[in-house]
């Protein structure tokens, strides 16, 4: 996996590394820096999907029609922030490695809609 200049913030941050991990398994997507400033980032077929905004903070893409698929599941867990004016992004507040395999279906659906 190729790495940026924020090598160094990344390795402070392993929920970043355990959300990469959780999102390749749903399918490649590649780490790189992101569109949206100087921090880490996945893309898919060069769409940005998932940017880490501060350590366990993370904007995650998924579409109006992934998120009509899965808001039931996920629209009141403490974890997932959706504010209507972001569109396509959603705030993921991970605070250990249990969010990940709870959020699953969520990063699943996110995974799927970006293709």
């Amino acid at each position: 996996m190729q790495r940026g200049p924020y090598d160094r913030d990344m390795a402070a941050d392993p929920l970043w590394e355990g959300f990469v991990a959780a999102m390749h398994t749903f399918g490649h997507a590649v780490e790189r820096r992101s569109r949206y400033g100087d921090k880490p980032a996945l893309a898919l077929d060069g769409r940005e999907i998932a940017h880490r905004e501060a350590p366990g903070l993370i904007d995650l893409r998924i579409t109006g029609a992934g998120w009509s698929q899965i808001k039931a599941q996920y629209a009141g867990d403490p974890a997932v922030h959706r504010d209507p004016s972001r569109r396509d992004w959603i705030e993921v507040r991970l605070s250990g490695p249990a969010d990940l395999e709870r959020l699953g279906d969520l990063l699943a659906t996110a995974m799927a809609c970006n293709r």
